[in-house]
């Protein structure tokens, strides 16, 4: 594998790339390299919610199967500090559903890194990247195994950063961190339940917990519940706890029957996506997506569909293009262009949904709207999780409306 050379070198192995990894060999790309210091199964701190956006892509990349065996989310719950409660109960829902599945990450990553190896994918999951370089028109990557320290180098026409929050590639390529007013911090815990709660979702805002900011119990279904909590960084300072003693206000306002595996409990930071760097580098013939790109939701903090969206977006581009540096450039500019295109005004309403949360009596208003209108309460969570069928569909203007009139 020593100075191998390959078309397309994904670094990051999570759900961006590894979606990235599968359009493109989907397409017909002759070699791609996927890049990671972790070895899959892996774990990865998230709330674990997979979307309907995140379902249209997999069938997108003939990956459908991987939904299979798990249990499609039937109900989903919001509240507000002021008593507000919006339910969505899936046989209440006429048209597309905003519903989506709740699947650990340990076991959703693999899947994806799995079929991209399958079809073709060089692994070098289980090294860490140690520099990048680029000379002659090509990038050279120097590895080290994760295990053993055994250094490996290789080169690539194109270099993919999907490396997560704080992405290497990202710096190497000399785009600073988020300023902390773009930047979330959040905490989870797993634990197991008995009964086993049905597969739902559960939102709260607290008052007892910063705000703006949210918690979360998403139970899969089969036994297993995701606890966690979320902020923005300049409230969590502002607040004066630590995430840790967050947490645990929340566990004592969740029942009792849950039993929490403290080995599971880690935190993590969220670069957002009201901060996104530039997404492509055509002049070195190298992208940004998912996390690295911080392709994060500004409300929710969710960010497996959007990096899927653009790791779809870019793998398919690159690989219809010829093999030239001017038409890789042309489909590095276009993947930037047609994303900002689509999700730029999504996040920004996002972002402005998270000031609504600021006041409280406003949230409530919409979530008590939402309990009395079905079609309200579906668009508005299609809305906020960035669903395929929602982004850029319904403006923000139009919820705040039938919100006040409902």
């Amino acid at each position: 594998m020593e100075n191998a050379h390959y078309e397309f070198a994904i670094v990051g192995g999570g759900p961006a790339g590894s979606a990235c990894a599968n359009a493109l060999l989907l397409e017909g790309a002759s070699s791609v390299l996927l890049v990671d210091r972790a070895r899959f199964p892996r774990d990865k701190i998230c709330g674990d919610g997979i979307g309907p956006g995140v379902i249209a892509i997999l069938d997108a990349l003939e990956l459908g199967h991987i939904l299979d065996g798990h249990r499609r989310v039937t109900q989903m719950v919001m509240t507000s500090p002021l008593g507000g409660r919006m339910t969505l109960n899936d046989n209440q829902i006429k048209n597309q559903s905003p519903l989506g599945y709740v699947i650990r990450r340990t076991e959703f990553d693999h899947a994806l890194v799995n079929a991209a190896v399958h079809r073709g994918c060089a692994d070098m999951t289980g090294w860490n990247l140690e520099t990048v370089a680029r000379a002659d028109d090509r990038w050279r990557l120097d590895l080290t195994n994760s295990q053993n320290g055994e250094p490996c180098s290789v080169t690539a026409d194109v270099l993919i950063g999907a490396d997560g929050a704080t992405s290497r590639v990202r710096r190497l390529l000399g785009q600073p961190f988020n300023h902390e007013k773009h930047v979330s911090v959040s905490m989870r815990i797993l634990a197991r339940t008995q009964p086993t709660f049905p597969a739902r979702q559960e939102l709260n805002v607290e008052e007892k917990l910063p705000i703006p900011g949210y918690a979360w119990n998403f139970a899969t279904g089969s036994g297993t519940v995701n606890v966690g909590f979320i902020c923005d960084t300049l409230t969590y300072k502002a607040h004066g706890r630590h995430l840790r003693e967050i947490l645990t206000t929340y566990k004592g306002l969740l029942p009792d029957t849950l039993a929490y595996d403290e080995t599971t409990r880690h935190s993590q930071i969220l670069p957002l996506a009201s901060q996104m760097p530039p997404l492509a580098y055509p002049k070195v013939s190298a992208a940004l997506i998912g996390d690295a790109a911080s392709m994060i939701n500004p409300l929710t903090g969710e960010g497996i569909f959007y990096g899927m969206e653009a790791g779809l977006k870019l793998g398919r581009g690159l690989a219809s293009a010829e093999k030239t540096q001017e038409a890789r450039a042309r489909a590095l500019v276009t993947y930037e262009r047609e994303f900002r295109r689509t999700f730029t005004g999504h996040f920004r309403g996002n972002y402005y949904l998270r000031k609504l949360i600021e006041k409280p009596a406003l949230f409530d208003r919409m979530l008590r709207a939402g309990s009395r209108n079905t079609d309200l309460c579906c668009d508005c969570i299609e809305y906020m999780m960035g669903n395929e069928s929602g982004v850029g569909k319904k403006p923000l203007y139009e919820l705040a409306l039938r919100t006040m009139l409902a």
